[in-house]
């Protein structure tokens, strides 16, 4: 008699073995990673520094610098601190005077996609702004406004030509109100306004 022939095995069960995913989770490029950004912008002033009174009346755009440092909590967001110092050039109404500004605060910032050169980005955030005013007459003091940065929006772009630094631009708007002036007394609060635009270059490490 001939050897019997061994039976032939079944199939496995495909139920308990999930097909791999088609494409693999992209790197996570966030998390963990701490960012500083560097910027060059330009601002254009709105609205009102107090009631009946417009930023205008004494600014008008002018340059300024930016600086972020941020650290990923998550694969997609980042929390950080926010600094900005403008210099406003004069105003029609006023030739003479000049304008500086300065603002801190924080932000929480949403990083869209993962794994690629380009890192597109938008955050939110609020803050603290003095403004000060020279009016450049001899006899005439400066006048400094104070107040909250309610809301701070800014959208933007990365790009890492190399591990360690991106390049790219940003917009950003501003929005805050001034509670107190130097010297006198606020006549009134009132909503003030910045479109800012500008340029960065982000330094991650370890790098993307």
């Amino acid at each position: 008699m001939g050897k019997a022939r061994a039976p032939t095995p079944e199939p496995e069960n495909d139920e308990n073995h999930p097909e791999p995913p088609l494409t693999p989770p992209a790197p996570d490029t966030i998390g963990g990673h701490l960012m500083i950004s560097g910027s060059v912008l330009w601002a254009i002033p709105f609205s009102s520094l107090e009631n009946d009174v417009d930023q205008t009346d004494f600014m008008s755009a002018g340059p300024g610098f930016g600086l972020e440092a941020a650290y990923g909590v998550s694969r997609s967001v980042a929390l950080g601190l926010w600094g900005q110092a403008l210099l406003l050039d004069e105003s029609d109404d006023c030739s003479t005077c000049s304008t500086r500004s300065l603002a801190l605060g924080a932000f929480v910032r949403y990083h869209l996609v993962q794994g690629v050169r380009f890192d597109p980005w938008m955050s939110a955030g609020l803050g603290y702004r003095t403004t000060t005013i020279d009016p450049g007459q001899t006899g005439v003091d400066e006048i400094t406004y104070s107040g909250i940065e309610w809301v701070r929006l800014s959208v933007g772009g990365d790009w890492y030509a190399f591990k360690n630094f991106g390049f790219g631009p940003y917009f950003e708007l501003d929005m805050g109100r001034y509670i107190s002036r130097s010297p006198g007394e606020l006549g009134g609060s009132a909503n003030h306004w910045h479109f800012i635009t500008g340029a960065r270059v982000t330094f991650d490490a370890p790098g993307r």
